[in-house]
């Protein structure tokens, strides 16, 4: 997310659109994916906001399943 906003940053004059467009067609997690298709964002701060609320479901589902194995 990070590297792709500095990225989109960098291009004068491009369209929030075209950056949603590409920034959803390029991601690789399905379900977040899925998010994307069900309900579209409507403008790219919303994408942040939920594309961080994903990354955090992510990283708090992988904390669980790490702390089961230690268990």
């Amino acid at each position: 997310m990070e590297r792709f906003g500095k990225v989109a940053l960098s291009i004068r004059n491009l369209s929030p659109k075209v950056i949603m467009h590409h920034m959803i067609t390029t991601l690789r997690t399905e379900p977040f994916v899925d998010i994307f298709c069900k309900k579209p964002t409507t403008n790219l701060d919303e994408l942040r906001q939920r594309a961080s609320k994903f990354m955090q479901m992510e990283e708090l589902r992988e904390f669980r399943n790490q702390a089961r194995m230690d268990v």
